[in-house]
């Protein structure tokens, strides 16, 4: 088996060797380069980054973390962006995406750990983060004031064990991709009662509506929604090795999680597990890091219409109806559809996902 730190040091080598035809990657433009992406980076041993890139994924500024990020929210309004540690995260850091400056480190609470991911109010006043609670993983959203320095002055609950992301809807209603696992620091406790969910709720933390999958080692872990009611969400499967179901499944309030279609041997190449997700009117989205892949699926009829290899693929965005895929080998790929796509060398181990500005 291909160990995390393996996988990272043939990636690191990747960087150095031609892994991409380059196109373009050095701007010719005399303008300064506008923020319009950022991401979470490994830039050698024991060094990590929030990195700001321009529209094509090449890098502007970066901002150093104390560890490893996972996660990243971004702030049109203010100028602000936030890298959540990586799970079980100690911290979030909050910077000023414009000129690089860190404005304020979050420690988490002494009984409470941040699981990675966070979220934006649309109206930017409240930031969301996904966080549980040492010793049981009961999961708690925590609410953030965004104009008193990110005071917190809320925690949402009754969902679940261990949540992972949670985006917020066009209405301001919140989802949250629940994974349903107890842990110990990262060692799984309950795979065989482990409860997963998709879980809404509205502005004020009440639960709205709970769905689950038929199978209940698929824990809920990543999400999208479509720019209008349908949620996607991405799983990670904790069942038998040789088991290849389902990973990724769309939703609309009310009804019932519908899995995407591919065949077992396809959803083998994603390694029992999907990481960012994106969706546009007709196309969806979905990378996997341990799979060194990403797939398209139509949105109509939700089969599976492209696979694509690319190394340690990672961060996935929508920029107006064209998707924006980051690698940890350093590759930016630009995809409108299935189909032709360019890729640009950015020179950046990007690290797990990307959050577009605007």
């Amino acid at each position: 088996m291909v160990t995390d730190n393996t996988r990272r040091s043939l990636l690191k080598a990747a960087l150095i060797g031609a892994a991409y035809p380059l196109a373009g990657c050095v701007s010719t433009s005399s303008q300064p380069a506008k923020p319009t992406l950022i991401g979470c980076s490994i830039s050698g041993r024991n060094r990590f980054n929030a990195v700001v890139a321009d529209k094509n994924g090449m890098p502007i500024r970066q901002v150093q973390l104390p560890d490893r990020g996972h996660g990243v929210a971004s702030n049109a309004a203010i100028g602000h962006g936030v890298a959540f540690a990586r799970r079980p995260g100690t911290f979030f850091q909050v910077f000023d995406y414009h000129s690089g400056e860190s404005l304020k480190l979050r420690a988490a609470d002494s009984n409470r750990h941040y699981y990675g991911h966070g979220v934006y109010s649309n109206d930017g006043k409240w930031l969301y983060a996904t966080e549980g609670e040492r010793g049981t993983s009961r999961g708690i959203i925590g609410v953030y004031d965004v104009t008193a320095n990110y005071e917190k002055v809320a925690e949402f609950t009754g969902f679940g064990l261990g949540p992972h992301e949670v985006i917020v809807m066009p209405d301001d209603s919140l989802v949250v991709g629940v994974g349903g696992v107890h842990t110990n620091g990262r060692a799984p406790l309950n795979l065989e009662s482990m409860t997963p969910s998709l879980s809404y709720l509205d502005h004020n933390g009440e639960l709205v509506e709970q769905v689950g999958l038929d199978d209940h080692k698929l824990s809920i872990r990543h999400l999208a929604h479509d720019g209008s009611n349908t949620v996607l969400c991405g799983q990670q499967y904790r069942g038998e090795p040789d088991e290849y179901p389902a990973l990724l499944a769309m939703h609309t309030l009310g009804g019932k999680l519908t899995p995407l279609q591919a065949e077992p041997e396809q959803w083998a190449r994603f390694n029992h597990y999907i990481a960012s997700i994106a969706a546009t009117e007709d196309w969806i989205l979905a990378t996997s890091p341990r799979g060194n892949c990403y797939g398209i699926w139509s949105k109509h009829n939700q089969k599976l219409v492209e696979l694509s290899p690319l190394p340690d693929a990672s961060g996935v965005v929508v920029q107006g109806q064209e998707f924006k895929v980051s690698s940890g080998a350093g590759g930016v790929v630009s995809q409108l559809e299935p189909g032709e796509k360019q890729v640009l060398q950015s020179g950046v181990q990007w690290d797990n996902h990307w959050s577009v500005i605007g």
